[in-house]
């Protein structure tokens, strides 16, 4: 009822859309005009078979020994695999969408944004193959400020999208980290044992998707799925709304 009634007042007093700019019409998401979501593409092949970096060119793909890029040969992550449903641009429709969300608070948009990561994951792997979606903890602080994890949200639309049940609170921050920033060791460092698995049990020989909101060197979730492992979990996979190119 609050989306419709939105969406009555728009067509009166039309607001400008947070990306394009121009007015929103009967097909808006939240801030964003119907326009800029039809611009929304998933990420297409070809693409790491590890981490899901796009390569520069299929022949760089296709020279790559099991299509796994240079990074993932010289150092493997911990998951089996990385996917995400699109990239995140600089002046992108997903950039706007997630700073909306994130720190806009429009916590709505988590239903258009898991949508649309329900609908591209089922072409990236096959969601039937999973026991239990587990979605990156936020620190206690972070969590008091903001008042919802995002990771959270998003998940709960995908268990409902898949018929999968969602490990809320399985996996906890052991410490508060800064903000990600500087290069892969950096990155790397900073997230060193920041996470655990408060009930092993739980996870214990199961087969786990990491979700998340973006991928941008991976240090993170890299980290989650060490502490998953340990835990017991057969494998880790890890699907974001998008990543950083």
């Amino acid at each position: 009822m609050k989306e419709v009634l939105a969406a009555f007042l728009h067509l009166i007093f039309p607001s400008p859309c947070r990306v394009c700019g121009l007015p929103l019409d009967a097909a808006r998401r939240s801030l964003i005009c119907g326009r800029c979501w039809g611009r929304v593409r998933p990420i297409a092949h070809p693409f790491c078979s590890r981490c899901g970096r796009p390569f520069a060119s299929p022949l760089i793909h296709d020279g790559s020994p099991g299509h796994v890029c240079g990074a993932c040969r010289e150092r493997p992550p911990a998951f089996v695999m990385a996917r995400a449903a699109t990239l995140y641009e600089t002046g992108g429709t997903i950039r706007a969408a997630i700073l909306l969300f994130k720190h806009g608070r429009r916590v709505s948009l988590a239903r258009h944004l898991g949508r649309l990561m329900a609908e591209a994951g089922n072409g990236l792997f096959d969601p039937r193959q999973l026991d239990l979606l587990i979605p990156v903890p936020l620190h206690a602080r972070r969590m008091r400020e903001r008042g919802f994890n995002q990771a959270a949200l998003l998940a709960r639309e995908l268990g409902s999208a898949w018929r999968l049940r969602v490990g809320h609170g399985l996996l906890q921050r052991a410490r508060e980290t800064e903000a990600q920033r500087g290069g892969r060791e950096a990155r790397e460092a900073n997230v060193k044992g920041a996470f655990i698995v408060a009930q092993p049990d739980q996870v214990h020989g199961r087969s786990l998707l990491l979700i998340d909101d973006v991928l941008t060197s991976g240090a993170t979730a890299n980290e989650c799925a060490r502490a998953l492992l340990m835990a017991g979990a057969t494998e880790v996979g890890v699907y974001t709304l998008a990543r950083v190119e």
